[in-house]
């Protein structure tokens, strides 16, 4: 692949999530969809995180597959608002038709997720994990 598509596809995954009506409504608002999380931000909040890129290349397309992860945090008493969070993200990105620019994206698929208490014993954080399948013009 010539052209890196990481930016264009965090660029859409973002404006997906900041279109979801479902999603802002359990997060108290459109302000809280993050790629760097400033201190001090109120809960609940999603971090579009790390990404990962690899050829996939074949003898006649053009091909990139990416794997991605999305952040939420809570902190309300219980697993029921992470748990709402993450699904109104899943439902928003699995097998979405995001329009990423320069590209064609051919496929953006849930891969797993993971749920953890952190360390300061009030903070529920869930990882989302996705891969996506990407062709250059």
């Amino acid at each position: 692949m010539t052209q890196d598509p990481q930016w264009p596809l965090q660029q859409a995954i973002y404006a997906e999530l900041q279109g979801d009506t479902a999603l802002i409504g359990l997060l108290g608002g459109s302000d809280r969809i993050f790629d760097h999380v400033p201190q001090e931000s109120d809960f609940p909040y999603v971090a579009i995180g790390d990404m990962a890129l690899n050829s996939f290349d074949t003898k006649t397309e053009d091909l990139a597959e990416l794997t991605l992860a999305i952040h939420s945090w809570s902190r309300y008493r219980g697993m029921r608002e992470l748990r709402r969070i993450m699904a109104a993200i899943l439902e928003a990105l699995e097998d979405s038709a995001l329009p990423v620019a320069g590209f064609a994206l051919i496929t953006l698929q849930f891969r797993g997720s993971d749920t953890l208490l952190d360390e300061d014993g009030l903070t529920r954080h869930g990882i989302q994990k996705f891969r996506a399948l990407i062709q250059a013009p």
